[in-house]
């Protein structure tokens, strides 16, 4: 055989175990490189998680200091006034000669709003009372002890078939209706809200609506809504939090919230 021949031959070898070391590096790299980016998912996903959970105590806890705060106002405006009312109304029917059956029936009345008042602050201080009640039925607690006062018109709506989310979720969606509420009372100056919930197919989207004096968004002035925080709660959910506001013509948060 050839000599030339002989060296093709090798050449062919040469080649071919080059182009098959060639492969296996690539093959390894890419496989390095695959690892890599599983390690890092898995990072990221551990990360988040960490920050939802974190998320889902601040939310529990903001949730109990309104609710403590909320309480302490109610006592002090409507339980604390009643049994002043009743206490004065006690003196002046103990000074009387006669039984007034008027004056009576208004301390019966009065003591018994008090008692009333009473039991659904202590429902309300239960820590595991949203486990319990739709987010609905939440929200239009929230609304309706906005409104005793009288300074403030609240409506609640609903869209489609109402449909549940997670425990957790539905803590941190509550949190952010309530934060977001909180802040209509303290920087909107707005005389009237309206949240709506709409149960599409694929989402819950909340809508919070009020007439208030609102803030240019081009300019980047939150009013003190604290948007970045509303956000960033809404981010950790897979959900997105959508702020649309004109000065002078209000706010609206719509709330993008999926099912799973």
């Amino acid at each position: 055989m050839p000599v030339d021949h002989y060296q093709e031959i090798l050449a062919v070898i040469i080649t071919v175990v080059v182009l098959f070391m060639a492969l296996l590096c690539v093959m390894v790299l890419i496989m390095f490189n695959h690892q890599r980016r599983k390690f890092r998912y898995r990072e990221e996903k551990k990360a988040m998680s960490e920050a939802y959970q974190k998320q889902l105590l601040e939310s529990r806890l903001e949730m109990q200091e309104e609710t403590f705060d909320s309480i302490s106002r109610e006592i002090h405006d409507n339980v604390g006034q009643l049994l002043s009312l009743a206490k004065v109304q006690l003196n002046i029917a103990r000074q009387s000669t006669e039984a007034d059956k008027d004056l009576l029936e208004d301390i019966k009345s009065n003591v018994g709003q008090a008692m009333t008042d009473l039991r659904d602050i202590a429902k309300s201080l239960s820590s595991e009372r949203l486990q319990w009640i739709s987010l609905v039925q939440a929200v239009s607690h929230e609304l309706q002890r906005i409104g005793r006062n009288g300074l403030m018109r609240c409506h609640l709506h609903t869209e489609g078939e109402e449909n549940t989310l997670p425990e957790q979720r539905k803590t941190i969606v509550f949190r952010i209706v309530q934060e977001s509420l909180q802040n209509i009372l303290k920087h909107a100056q707005a005389t009237e809200i309206k949240i709506l919930f709409d149960f599409a197919e694929s989402e819950l989207r909340i809508h919070i609506q009020d007439n208030g004096i609102g803030f240019n968004t081009e300019k980047g002035t939150t009013g003190g809504l604290g948007l970045q925080n509303i956000r960033t709660r809404a981010a950790l959910m897979g959900g997105l939090a959508d702020i649309q506001s004109i000065a002078g013509e209000g706010t609206t948060i719509i709330l993008h919230v999926p099912y799973n």
